[in-house]
């Protein structure tokens, strides 16, 4: 498992102006859409699924609380239960009290080699005003906590990530 601090960005401040750079993990970007640095794919298959666990799963894609232990002792970041669902825990990013919805998590398949992305979102003000066209986007920031080349994953915790959203988008 190897830790990539940087890669290339595109952060879609407003539909005009782009800001294109280097990026570094642990860093808040706007709608970024992300390419690792010498990475080289012909094929690209991504998956994303939101860190929360049901203390007694429902459904088989779901993790279970071990599992959301496991990911967050091994890629660092924190999880409570839920204030009002007993038994419901999710994975929480303290950095900035915006941070109320649980990070995201997406493997992503680059022709042979598979990459871990976690992150997590938030609106750029508490009282933004939004119009109908910007709330279809989502949230405006994303804070980039980790990307792993060959992550340490269990098959079942595979498994249940691609049972998540495939995208092909994002990643360019």
């Amino acid at each position: 498992m190897k830790l990539i601090e940087n890669f290339y960005c595109i952060q879609s401040v407003n539909f005009a102006d782009d800001i294109k750079g280097i990026s570094s993990i642990k860093t808040e970007l706007v709608r970024p859409s992300i390419k690792l640095l010498d990475v080289e794919y012909s094929e690209k298959k991504t998956y994303t699924k939101n860190l929360v666990a049901k203390s007694c799963p429902v459904y088989d894609q779901d993790f279970t609380l071990d599992e959301l232990l496991f990911l967050s002792k091994t890629y660092g970041f924190e999880i409570e239960e839920d204030n009002n669902l007993k038994g419901y825990y999710k994975s929480i990013l303290k950095i900035h009290k915006l941070y109320d919805c649980p990070g995201y998590i997406t493997l992503m398949e680059l022709d042979e080699k598979e990459y871990l992305r976690i992150e997590f979102l938030r609106w750029q003000f508490d009282c933004q005003p939004r119009g109908a066209g910007e709330d279809m986007l989502g949230e405006d920031i994303t804070y980039i906590l980790g990307i792993w080349e060959s992550p340490l994953l269990t098959d079942e915790i595979i498994a249940k990530i691609k049972s998540g959203n495939q995208k092909s988008a994002y990643l360019l």
